[in-house]
């Protein structure tokens, strides 16, 4: 059997997973998937947590800067965060949440995408249960280095 593998759609907001989707096999994040997740999960979650001032954080992949997703973050009035060019070590996401979340099922198989998804909607409500996605909170001090050196790789 063919290794299982299928893209996941992860937000962080503190120290938890703030929403996710995991996308059907076969399929990759697109301006409109992004959109999607923006207006069905983010959103909601948003009016939910009563955030006023949302800001956005992602990278810099084509379906993140697509004009059609900068024209909904502007109508919803939702700051994006300028991304240098090449800065994995800026996202917390890159360097601990994503982490987080692959590190519990790295190597398993999965028969089927229902046994994928559980195992991963289980990781994910332990890490919320737990508050341990906590690298998004170095973000700030992150950020200022990297302001500090105009944008180079921080160590």
């Amino acid at each position: 059997m063919r290794d299982l593998k299928v893209m996941m759609i992860v937000a962080f907001h503190e120290n938890r997973v703030f929403g996710y989707q995991i996308l059907p096999k076969n399929t990759n994040v697109n301006f409109e998937i992004k959109i999607n997740f923006l207006n069905e999960v983010i959103r909601p979650g948003i009016k939910r947590k009563r955030i006023r001032s949302p800001i956005i954080l992602h990278d810099n992949a084509r379906p993140h800067k697509h004009k059609k997703v900068k024209e909904f973050l502007n109508s919803h009035r939702w700051e994006e965060l300028k991304h240098p060019s090449y800065s994995p070590d800026l996202n917390p996401c890159d360097f601990d949440g994503i982490a987080r979340i692959k590190r519990p099922n790295k190597n398993k198989r999965f028969a089927n995408e229902d046994q994928l998804q559980a195992a991963y909607e289980e990781v994910i409500r332990e890490i919320n249960l737990q508050n341990s996605a906590t690298d998004i909170r170095h973000l700030p001090l992150r950020w200022t280095f990297v302001n500090q050196t105009g944008g180079e790789y921080i160590h």
